[in-house]
């Protein structure tokens, strides 16, 4: 913007898992990630059987390529696309690296087998925003995969949102009970998340949590975005949560104008 701060460097994926790895009431949450080669490949799809490889920097699903072991070899998918087999790791190799921009780092991590509505996989994002400097928690959704996409990522898979609630009774048909203790345990991650936030970078306003429940009911951590995108929650039915969003950017701005 003319004449404004420049826009700060949100930081990458690896430092992010890195410092939310030394915290011990979050790292259990977090999936296993390293840095992209050809032999954390071999490592991780004979580990996990499932990857995906994604750039350091990078928002919107852009980049992402999802793998899995089949029964002769290997498969992938880049974010929405046909799959592409090969017999071995280093043809898988070779393949993907063709994908990938050079000079750039890209990360690969153990692949959450998602919980699935009618076939297609979702995880949840989680809203959290600073009022009058105290972390609040806005609420959820549900990001729902659009057909034979490798994402989540609701502009670039053509995927759809939904409520969080309804997301876990359709997927894992869970008590009422279970999902309750489901929610608070990820509205209280949220907090969390915040607070070792804050001893990074207090400047940080809002923070868009994406989490993950696997097909056992386990809660995971896929990424932490400080630049998350608000209008995901205009597109719910129930737009108390996007009002809430709406009202707290006029809070911050005024604040703002005021300095």
């Amino acid at each position: 913007m003319p004449g404004g701060k420049p826009r700060r460097r949100e930081p990458g994926k690896w430092k992010l898992w890195n410092f939310f790895s030394e915290e011990d009431a979050i790292q259990p949450y977090l999936p296993p990630m390293a840095i992209f080669s050809e032999h954390t490949l071999q490592s991780y799809i004979g580990m996990y059987q499932l990857v995906f490889v994604k750039p350091d920097y990078g928002r919107g699903g852009r980049g992402v390529i999802k793998i899995w072991r089949t029964q002769n070899g290997y498969a992938y998918i880049r974010e929405k696309g046909a799959t592409i087999r090969c017999k071995t790791v280093e043809s898988l190799y070779r393949k993907i690296k063709q994908h990938l921009q050079p000079g750039k780092r890209y990360l690969i991590q153990e692949g959450i087998r998602l919980a699935k509505i009618n076939g297609r996989p979702f995880d949840i994002r989680l809203m959290m925003m600073r009022e009058y400097g105290r972390w609040k928690y806005i609420g959820m959704l549900a990001k729902v995969a659009g057909p034979n996409s490798a994402v989540t990522n609701i502009a670039r898979g053509k995927g759809y949102v939904t409520g969080v609630r309804y997301a876990l009774k359709k997927s894992l048909n869970l008590s009422e009970a279970s999902i309750n203790a489901l929610l608070e345990e990820m509205k209280e991650l949220g907090f969390r998340t915040c607070r070792r936030f804050d001893e990074y970078n207090t400047t940080y306003w809002q923070v868009g949590l994406d989490l993950a429940v696997d097909k056992n009911g386990k809660l995971w951590i896929i990424e932490e975005n400080t630049a998350p995108t608000q209008s995901l929650f205009a597109r719910l039915k129930d737009k108390s949560m996007y009002r809430q969003i709406r009202r707290l950017n006029a809070i911050r701005k005024k604040r703002q104008q005021k300095r």
